[in-house]
């Protein structure tokens, strides 16, 4: 296991915003494909998997998750089955889906309506959709690889950074919000580090006010950054992609659009005092 992926991700330091002391993360260096905070959230859904299981996993079009639970599957030589938002779409559509077909991954497609019907129930298949897709020893593996398994290896984040640096600030990402869920559940009560979420998606309105109220919990101050800025998730502006290039050609740290990106203008866009550190959540690779 530590052949294929190289943990603990190292800490750098960032010679970037002027009078900020930054630090980076780079969990962007775990794995080629299943890499940031993928990898992260599947550790424990892994390690749960019998012999014989098979997954049922859930994403869009473009979804890195997609990708990475393929390739985990292939890794682990595990059945996978993924299921699309998108009836429209077939296994050619882009890089991404083919990829997962190269990899192993058998893909279903749904209309968006059914799409979020399975959303909203929580991934738990109704009785037409269990005709639809019924796997022997499936299990269920939710989009974005959300769940409690993803407190193992979330957890695991905040153990490598106190091993190393206690930071004032931690500035992420977050789409679902396990990777900060784990990190906050693997805190102590009344840690000093501020947390700072970067939501890359509007109105998270539901994940937001949970993560608040478990930091709240433990006495953890937080800030949480609607996605108010560009537009929406897989939205981005003249500006964030300027500021992108910009920082990928002085520091060679590659940034995706969605996430990371975002996370650099929020950076950029705010005073800072004392040790900051930033979680590369990966997200970055290219499957063309």
């Amino acid at each position: 296991m530590s052949k294929t992926f190289n943990l603990p991700s190292r800490i750098e330091p960032l010679d970037y915003i002027s009078d900020c002391d930054l630090w980076i993360k780079r969990d962007d260096l775990i794995h080629p494909i299943i890499n940031g905070n993928k990898w992260r959230k599947l550790k424990g859904f892994f390690a749960e998997l019998t012999d014989h299981s098979a997954v049922l996993t859930f994403g869009g079009a473009y979804s890195n998750h997609l990708t990475a639970a393929a390739k985990a599957c292939a890794i682990f030589g595990i059945r996978v089955i993924g299921v699309v938002r998108g009836q429209e779409l077939d296994e050619t559509s882009n890089a991404h889906l083919r990829y997962c077909v190269s990899e192993g991954m058998e893909l279903q497609f749904v209309s968006r309506t059914e799409y979020k019907s399975l959303r909203n129930s929580g991934w738990k298949p109704s009785r037409t959709q269990e005709l639809l897709w019924k796997v022997e020893n499936a299990e269920l593996l939710p989009e974005g690889g959300a769940g409690k398994h993803a407190e193992v290896g979330c957890g695991e984040i905040w153990t490598e950074i106190t091993a190393e640096k206690i930071p004032q600030h931690l500035v992420l990402a977050a789409g679902t919000g396990a990777t900060v869920w784990g990190i906050i559940s693997a805190m102590p009560v009344g840690c000093r580090t501020k947390i700072h979420v970067v939501s890359a998606v509007k109105g998270t309105h539901r994940e937001a006010l949970a993560i608040m109220n478990l930091a709240k919990s433990k006495e953890i101050q937080l800030h949480w950054e609607d996605e108010v800025h560009f537009g929406g998730f897989g939205k981005i502006t003249d500006t964030l992609l300027t500021e992108k290039v910009e920082f990928e050609m002085k520091t060679g740290i590659p940034l995706d659009r969605n996430y990371n990106s975002k996370v650099l203008a929020y950076l950029n866009r705010n005073s800072w005092s004392g040790t900051v550190l930033w979680l590369h959540t990966g997200g970055t690779t290219e499957y063309e």
